[in-house]
C-alpha cells in the first residue's frame, strides 16, 4: 500500500465515482481504477460497492477511509516538518468560522504574511476536532479544551444591531441593555456569541426569544429585514445601527482563542503565530474596537 493508492481511494470514496476522482487528481480513469484494484488485491477485501450511478464504500472501505485519512495527514505533517526544519519556514492550515476568516485572519495574512498557507472554513463547534487531523491551528470564540495549547487573542464586544429607521428600546443609542430586549426577538450566531448572550440574559426574568443563525452575517441580514435584533461581533453592514450590548451595567463580550495540539511538531511556531495575531489585533482591531487585550507573554 502506498500513498498514491490511498489518495486515489480516498478521492473516489469522497466523490463517489472514478471519473470525478480522476478529474480531481488530474489523472486518467484507468489509472485510478488500477490503484483501487491494486489496493483490493493487496488487502484481500472489497472496498467499494459498484453501482450504475457510482461507488459507495463497503464496511472494509469505511475502515480504510478512517485509517487512511490519518495516514495521509501524517504524510502531510511529515512533509511540513521537513520543510519547517530544513527550509526555515513552517506552513500552517488554520480552521475557523467564516466570519473569523473574513474579518480577522485574511486581513492578518495580508498585513503580516504569517506562516499560514490556507484557511479551513467550518462552524465554530467543529474547529477543535480537526486539530487531530488536517488543521494545525484553530481560531474561534469557543473556549478550547484544557489539553490544547492555546492563547486568548482578544476580548471583543458583542454589538446589538438593528435597522437605522427602527424605533427600539435604546433611546440614547449609546448602549444596548439586554434587559430591554426580553420581549423582543434576538438573533444570535451559533458560536461563542450565543453562549455569552444566553448566559448574560439568564439573570433576567423569563426566557428570551432567540432565533439562531449559522453566522453573524446571516443574523445581520435577518435583522435588516426586521426579523429581530442581531447580537453579533461583525462590522456593521446592511444599513444597520450598532450599540454595544450590556447586561447589569457590564459589557457583554467574547474571547477569541487560538489553539493547537500541544504536542504539535511546531508548537513553538504556532504559539508565535498566535502571539503575532494578538499583537496585530491590538494595533488593527478588525471590528473597530477591542475592549481588552491580553498581555503579550
Amino acid at each position: 500500500m502506498d500513498r498514491r493508492a490511498l489518495e486515489c481511494f480516498n478521492t473516489v470514496a469522497r466523490l463517489g465515482t472514478v471519473s470525478a476522482a480522476a478529474a480531481a487528481l488530474s489523472v486518467t480513469q484507468p489509472a485510478v481504477s488500477k490503484q483501487i484494484a491494486r489496493l483490493e488485491s493487496e488487502l484481500a477485501v472489497r472496498l467499494f460497492h459498484r453501482t450504475p450511478t457510482g461507488m459507495t464504500t463497503t464496511s472494509a472501505g469505511e475502515t480504510l477511509l478512517e485509517l487512511g485519512d490519518d495516514v495521509l495527514s501524517r504524510f502531510e505533517r511529515t512533509e511540513a516538518v521537513m520543510r519547517s526544519r530544513f527550509h526555515g519556514r513552517p506552513s500552517f492550515r488554520v480552521a475557523c468560522p467564516h466570519s473569523t476568516a473574513q474579518d480577522v485572519l485574511a486581513p492578518f495574512m495580508a498585513d503580516e504574511d504569517p506562516p499560514i498557507v490556507d484557511l479551513d472554513i467550518m462552524p465554530a463547534s467543529e474547529v477543535d476536532g480537526v486539530l487531530d487531523r488536517e488543521a494545525d491551528m484553530a481560531v474561534s470564540s469557543l473556549a478550547p479544551p484544557a489539553h490544547r495549547g492555546q492563547l486568548a487573542v482578544a476580548t471583543i464586544p458583542i454589538m446589538v444591531q438593528s435597522p437605522l429607521d427602527r424605533s427600539g428600546p435604546f433611546p440614547d443609542y449609546s448602549r444596548g441593555d439586554l434587559e430591554r430586549l426580553r420581549d423582543e426577538w434576538i438573533i444570535v450566531p451559533r458560536s461563542g456569541v450565543q453562549i455569552a448572550v444566553l448566559k448574560a440574559m439568564a439573570m433576567f426574568t423569563g426566557s428570551p426569544l432567540v432565533r439562531e443563525a449559522s453566522t453573524g452575517t446571516i443574523a445581520q441580514a435577518l435583522a435588516a429585514n426586521g426579523h429581530g435584533y442581531a447580537l453579533v461581533t461583525e462590522p456593521v453592514r446592511y444599513n444597520l445601527r450598532a450599540v454595544p450590548a450590556f447586561a447589569n451595567s457590564l459589557p457583554v463580550t467574547i474571547v477569541l482563542y487560538a489553539s493547537w495540539d500541544a504536542q504539535h511538531y511546531a508548537a513553538e511556531d504556532l504559539y508565535r503565530t498566535a502571539l503575532s495575531l494578538r499583537r496585530w489585533m491590538k494595533a488593527h482591531p478588525p471590528w473597530g474596537q477591542v475592549l481588552r487585550h491580553h498581555a503579550d507573554t
